[in-house]
């Protein structure tokens, strides 16, 4: 792991989580692109095809006023950061992007992209959908106000599917690199496919080492999983996202959408 994805836009440059990318950046010995996006005001006309925009009064301005203080932002965190991010392991991109829409495409020459989970902005969800589903890269979801260290102890969700299985593979280096690794299931929640026995093995055989949790078939599996890794002391999860559809999930609810509402600790996300 050593490119880090950090969009951030004037809305969000207060909480972005600059302290996560700080803390995957030295653990990784990794650098981090803060990507500035412009938040367009409305009315606007966008290209579909390109998705830059054709016109607006005034836009110009508007969009350097924003870059002055989110990018002044961004870096003032970044150097309050223990250690601090800066120097050749921040990079701060305020051109690259003529909008937010575009974060999705530009996550794919990424190793990971991070996203704060926000109880203010409701913008973040389609920005996590946007990186989770164009970028095709993991996504990581921060909780907000999260500034303790995390990747020591490792939970993988694992129910058995291809989402999970995918994002297991991309986010290797983080398992490899944690102390304690754990694989948690809970009963009934399963897909067809390799059961978490198969998955220990195969752990093992990169040379991991990872013990059992499991959790009761009882409400929402999400919720259950949330509960297993808290008791068992995880301060970072691994789950595949949505691998029931995103509308019987708004319907019904599901295992993605609890642990994206209601996780107290980083979790990094792959559909």
């Amino acid at each position: 792991m050593q490119q880090i994805l950090l969009p951030f836009g004037s809305d969000t440059a207060d909480e972005v989580p600059v302290y996560a990318a700080s803390s995957l950046a030295s653990r990784y010995d990794a650098t981090v692109t803060a990507m500035f996006y412009p938040r367009l005001p409305d009315p606007v006309i966008v290209d579909p095809m390109s998705g830059g925009v054709v016109s607006y009064d005034g836009l110009d301005d508007e969009i350097e006023a924003q870059k002055a203080d989110a990018g002044k932002k961004i870096v003032g965190r970044a150097q309050k950061c223990s250690p601090p991010l800066s120097g050749e392991k921040l990079n701060v991109d305020m051109s690259s992007l003529s909008n937010w829409r575009q974060v999705g495409e530009v996550c794919r020459v990424y190793d990971i992209t991070i996203v704060a989970r926000s109880s203010e902005n409701p913008h973040w969800q389609t920005l996590f959908e946007m990186a989770l589903f164009e970028g095709g890269r993991p996504v990581l979801v921060v909780p907000q106000h999260c500034d303790r260290p995390f990747g020591d102890t490792v939970g993988i969700a694992w129910n058995h599917s291809t989402e999970t299985a995918r994002v297991l593979a991309l986010s290797m280096p983080i398992i490899k690199s944690a102390k304690k690794v754990y694989i948690i299931e809970v009963d009934g929640w399963v897909h067809a496919g390799p059961d978490g026995v198969m998955l220990q093995k195969y752990l093992l055989g990169h040379g991991v080492e990872s013990e059992f949790k499991r959790g009761e078939p009882a409400g929402n599996p999400g919720e259950r999983v949330l509960e297993v890794a808290e008791n068992a002391g995880v301060d970072f999860l691994i789950k595949g996202a949505f691998t029931q559809s995103r509308l019987t999930q708004m319907i019904f609810g599901g295992a993605t959408r609890a642990i994206l509402d209601k996780a107290k600790i980083p979790v990094v996300f792959a559909h």
